[in-house]
């Protein structure tokens, strides 16, 4: 990653997001990304403080976001979050976010903001089900 500090507010307002839980953190720096739908792949990451972009909607994709010490949770591609999930994110305070671009979109929104020091996110992203 650049030298570039972003926030999760800054993550949420590139990959239009929702914010579900989590709003006493918008402020919080993140260090770095990860992106994967295996819970294994989480597990090895070794990266903490960092956003967890993920197709997963389960309770489990928070417990081991806060197990490795992520940031925050980004869902992709318009999925929601069953209700377990929201419950716990609201109860420890994990910031979630909602997202309706796919996976490789909001990779790339993330690396143009990374690269950008104004943050646009010029093009158009390729939202679920498109």
């Amino acid at each position: 990653m650049k030298n570039k500090k972003i926030t999760i507010a800054e993550v949420v307002q590139a990959l239009e997001g929702e914010l579900i839980s989590g709003e006493d953190k918008l402020d919080r720096e993140v260090e770095n990304f990860g992106a994967t739908d295996l819970l294994s792949d989480v597990l090895a990451m070794g990266k903490s403080n960092y956003a967890l972009l993920t197709g997963l909607t389960n309770v489990q994709i928070l417990r081991t976001a806060e197990i490795t010490n992520a940031c925050c949770v980004v869902i992709v591609r318009n999925k929601q979050p069953q209700p377990a999930a929201v419950n716990l994110a609201k109860r420890n305070g994990i910031p979630l976010i909602l997202s309706r671009l796919t996976m490789f979109d909001a990779c790339c929104r993330i690396g143009r903001l990374l690269e950008n020091p104004d943050g646009r996110t010029e093009g158009s992203p390729n939202t679920a089900g498109t």
